[in-house]
């Protein structure tokens, strides 16, 4: 959900050229938040705020709009001419003053010092109108398209990403299907040894090998996980399915779900699995959960 877009132009205020100009930036964000800096009336920030909301569904969205002085956008009128011989006036006092304290020579007074000077009394001087150019309206719809035209560009890495990352993590889940294979019999040997072990100790016979094949049986019936894996290959076809479909809003907390509903299913596993290979690659799977809830995070 990252992205950048801007635009200004040159338009007329209270008779004087202003530069008006439109910045959107895009961080990651669960939901949508939208922060405005605007000069003018809470008429038109209620109206950017509309305008932005009408477009993106999530993500922390800076709205930055500036009006500055355009100056030299044109000639310059009698008002600016009468300004700049005071800025001047005022430099060669700064001069006489230096020199009469001995703080020595001042670096030369360029005209391109006096257009800032300009520049930054026009801007702080006055208050900004309370209603906003007609033109903003278009620079807000500019720079929220090339604002989400980045957006779509990194739609489609991550996309890419999510389908390494589900690709990866069916690999494991088929491992763990292949991890059971032998667990009754690994489980019947361990137990038939420890058994065998405390009736040594104890100086008793050890039970018969029907009673252990039962207990066993018990053990496998509470250790299945074949439900959980069952789950977890619907949900990453789910999980396909949504990135196969058109682009459309709500996608990104769709994917959102399917990956808590995933670790749900891995965590369940992980209580029920007993072999240290089961164990290592509950720890892998969830790794690559996790690494989709971050994605995830970036999808509108």
């Amino acid at each position: 959900m990252t992205g950048f877009g801007a635009t200004s132009c040159v338009t007329e205020i209270a008779g004087q050229p202003m530069r008006l100009g439109v910045e959107l930036r895009s961080v990651n964000q669960r939901f949508l938040e939208v922060k405005i800096r605007q000069p003018f009336g809470a008429a038109a920030e209620h109206a950017l705020r509309r305008k932005v909301e009408a477009r993106l569904r999530r993500g922390r969205v800076d709205v930055y709009v500036h009006l500055q002085a355009a100056l030299g956008a044109a000639a310059l009128g009698p008002a600016e001419l009468e300004r700049v011989a005071e800025v001047l006036a005022q430099a060669r006092q700064i001069e006489v003053h230096a020199q009469t304290i001995g703080s020595g020579a001042l670096a030369p007074f360029t005209a391109l010092d006096v257009l800032r000077l300009l520049a930054a009394r026009s801007s702080g001087a006055g208050e900004a109108p309370s209603t906003a150019p007609a033109e903003l309206d278009g620079l807000v719809d500019l720079a929220l398209d090339a604002l989400c035209a980045m957006r779509e560009q990194e739609g489609s890495a991550l996309e890419s990403a999510l389908r390494e990352l589900a690709g990866a993590l069916q690999g494991h889940t088929e491992a763990l299907q292949s991890a059971r294979a032998g667990e009754s019999e690994r489980l019947l040997t361990r137990l038939r040894e420890r058994v065998g072990a405390l009736c040594e100790k104890a100086g008793v016979s050890p039970p018969p090998s029907e009673r252990l094949a039962q207990e066993v049986a018990a053990l496998v019936q509470r250790g299945d996980i074949e439900e959980e894996l069952a789950r977890i290959d619907s949900h990453l076809g789910q999980l396909r399915s949504t990135l196969d479909a058109p682009a459309q809003v709500g996608q990104g907390k769709v994917l959102d779900f399917l990956a808590q509903e995933l670790f749900r299913e891995l965590t369940t596993i992980g209580s029920k699995i007993t072999s240290h290979a089961g164990s290592a690659l509950v720890i892998a799977a969830k790794g690559d959960v996790e690494r989709i809830r971050e994605q995830v995070q970036n999808v509108e």
